[in-house]
């Protein structure tokens, strides 16, 4: 991300090629001094250039020059085409995995054409099992849940869509129905047995944070990744490991090598965070360093988590 010059009063590019945004392309967005964001396919432009308080915007279809109005340039990555999801794509045995790693539980969903199987097999415990029926109509999954002695009978909605070659299975959270937020709204991913996603091309580096299910302004945890080097932080533990990482068929393995828990000199004992920023006044380091491991699939600017048996969406910063 760049931010140029000042404020103009003046906002109108000599000509304009721009396009609408579209989350399917990879694009460069120019944020102008007025509030007006103009949007290139990458594909299509030749270059940026920028040369004293003007910038320059390249393409075959023509050049579009803008004096002294750009503030900021940012560029977003294309998300992956979601297929639609029908029964039979359902049919089979989706699970989480990674847990065997992290010693954490296992979830799976077993689908058949009208029941689904949900499956929890516990570190420590019993593997549970719940059959119930479920529906699937224009991108929205329904499960059915009978009434028992301890509750009435209830459903459950997701949207669902397929990513990587329908290898994974995307659950989003509907806004309202979970009373939250939609654009926080927390999501599942699922890995179809037997098959592998292909994240080889995925770009992890940056800064990715996800946020408490009501608000922008509380981080759950960040996840900054840097060439071969990793950092982890969860602030629900207040706790903070570096080290380097694997990345492999959409599970991160992490290798941490230093671990911290925040600290604040002005109050008592450990355990502090800023939930805004995920910084503390002083990493208090401690340890053990134990190897951490979870699923992690990248769709653009957006990401989809399960760590500490909860799903997370975590947004590039």
């Amino acid at each position: 991300m760049l931010f140029l010059f000042g404020m103009s009063s003046q906002v109108m590019a000599q000509n304009d090629h721009s396009v609408a945004k579209d989350n399917q392309k990879n694009q460069a967005q120019l944020t102008l001094s007025n509030g007006d964001v103009k949007y290139y396919n990458t594909e299509d432009v030749q270059s940026i250039d920028i040369k004293d308080k003007q910038v320059r915007v390249a393409q075959a279809a023509g050049n579009d020059v803008f004096d002294n109005q750009v503030t900021d340039i940012s560029f977003f990555k294309a998300q992956a085409s979601a297929a639609e999801v029908t029964k039979a794509d359902l049919i089979g045995l989706w699970e989480v995995r990674g847990h065997e790693e992290s010693g954490e539980d296992y979830f799976a969903l077993q689908f058949t054409e009208d029941k689904v199987t949900i499956i929890e097999q516990p570190q420590y415990g019993d593997r549970q099992e719940l059959t119930i029926p479920y529906t699937l109509e224009n991108g929205v999954l329904t499960y059915m849940y009978p009434a028992t002695e301890w509750s009435e009978a209830y459903t459950e909605s997701k949207n669902v869509s397929l990513l990587y070659d329908k290898s994974v299975l995307l659950m989003k959270y509907i806004p309202d129905y979970f009373d939250i937020k939609d654009d926080i709204e927390m999501a599942e991913i699922w890995y179809k047995e037997g098959k592998n996603p292909d994240t080889s091309k995925d770009k992890l580096d940056g800064k990715w944070f996800c946020y408490h299910r009501d608000s922008r302004e509380e981080v759950n945890n960040g996840l900054i990744i840097k060439g071969d080097k990793a950092e982890f932080i969860i602030g629900a533990w207040s706790t903070r490991m570096v080290g380097t990482y694997i990345y492999e068929n959409g599970v991160l393995y992490l290798h941490p090598t230093e671990y911290y828990i925040g600290r604040d000199e002005g109050m008592w004992g450990y355990g502090y965070i800023d939930p805004a920023t995920l910084e503390s006044p002083v990493w208090y380091p401690t340890g053990p360093e134990f190897p951490e491991t979870f699923m992690f699939i990248v769709n653009g600017d957006e990401a989809y988590g399960w760590y500490a048996n909860q799903p997370r969406r975590y947004y590039r910063q």
